[in-house]
């Protein structure tokens, strides 16, 4: 009985940091949109290069040390709260006239702390499952959406935010008081991959699928995704990241990879044309988000917070290209249907070895 009222109060916990997910990334988007790029657009668009690097830096590289430290406190409750919190005092130093590099600082640290609570708690509702994890990352791309459309409208809405993340840190302030987690023991913290060598070549090519996804979406341009069509390939990101999840535990991964990178290699071909085509084609390019940080849990199943670290980490290396070169010249449909293609080898090659005893369906 007790066992069950734990797992009731880890899925309660998880389903409320996966709605969490669509703020917090909402919350920095619509900041940095609204408040950091107008800024520096009167100054020099050269700081919004700079801002924007430090903070995805942070956002997204920080995640890695960030994690290990998650690791070691096991207390994935109160990393989320620790998130929302900077976020909070991010909103309010825009309301009273923080300095911009302060705003940003909070902003992806908050962010840093609230996706590796979320993360870890996610990777260890369900051991070795690809599904909680994907529908967990799958709503984030909701609030990045959302952060852009907003901002576009010229509406202020820091105050109404304000209010919104007060409510959300107290909710999960009752979360951290009534969790398990300050009741459990600590576990054991290592990271040492779980089968030597050949682990280590999973979590490399599991890292190097990662930067190559990262790098395709930030050059991915089609000439159709206006209006509401922008709006359904959003839709096609979310549904992806959490179908692949739900399609992996259902048939296993390795059916999961090949299918889904093979089709959508072949849809890419035709994506410029046809927004079917793109629509197909992205969603399930994003199939194999929620498969590569399972496989990466696998691997370190005893430093959760590292692996998904590591994997947010390899997203920004897969951004900084776009910092400095011309992402005109990589939009196109045959350099997808590369990248789709190189991510199924990679990702696929070394499951060729022994992987029955690799515990990889």
């Amino acid at each position: 009985m007790l066992q069950l009222f734990r797992k009731k109060q880890q899925f309660l916990a998880v389903s409320y940091a996966t709605i969490l997910h669509c703020l917090v990334d909402f919350c920095c988007i619509y900041l940095m949109m609204q408040l950091v790029f107008p800024a520096c657009r009167l100054t020099s668009l050269s700081n919004w290069l700079l801002y924007t690097m430090l903070y995805n830096f942070i956002a997204f590289a920080g995640q890695l040390p960030v994690g290990i430290f998650g690791d070691w406190l096991q207390r994935n409750m109160n990393l989320i709260a620790v998130g929302l919190l900077f976020l909070l005092v991010a909103y309010c130093g825009a309301l009273f006239g923080f300095p911009l590099l302060l705003i940003v600082l909070l902003l992806g640290i908050g962010n840093a702390c609230f996706h590796v609570g979320g993360g870890r708690a996610a990777m260890e509702w369900k051991e070795n499952a690809c599904q909680p994890v994907g529908i967990f990352v799958a709503t984030g791309a909701f609030g990045v959406f959302g952060g852009k459309w907003i901002s576009g409208n010229g509406r202020n809405w820091i105050v109404p935010m304000i209010v919104i993340l007060s409510m959300a840190f107290l909710i999960q302030l009752i979360f951290c008081r009534n969790s398990e987690e300050r009741n459990l023991p600590k576990q054991e913290f290592s990271m040492k991959p779980m089968q030597g060598s050949w682990s280590l070549l999973m979590a490399f090519c599991c890292i190097f699928v990662v930067v190559l996804r990262s790098f395709a979406g930030s050059v991915m341009h089609f000439p159709w995704a206006k209006n509401w069509f922008a709006l359904f390939l959003t839709l096609a990101i979310v549904l992806g990241k959490a179908g692949g999840g739900i399609l992996a535990d259902r048939f296993g991964i390795r059916p999961t990879i090949i299918g889904s990178l093979t089709a959508c290699a072949l849809l890419f071909l035709g994506a410029n044309q046809f927004a079917i085509c793109g629509l197909l084609a992205v969603f399930l390019f994003n199939m194999t988000m929620p498969i590569t940080l399972s496989l990466l849990g696998m691997q370190f199943p005893h430093a959760k917070g590292m692996a998904f670290g590591a994997l947010t980490f390899a997203l920004f290396v897969g951004l900084v290209p776009s910092y400095f070169c011309n992402i005109n010249d990589f939009a196109k449909p045959w350099i997808y249907c590369l990248l789709a293609v190189l991510s199924l080898v990679i990702l696929y090659a070394p499951m060729l070895r022994n992987a029955k005893k690799r515990n990889i369906r």
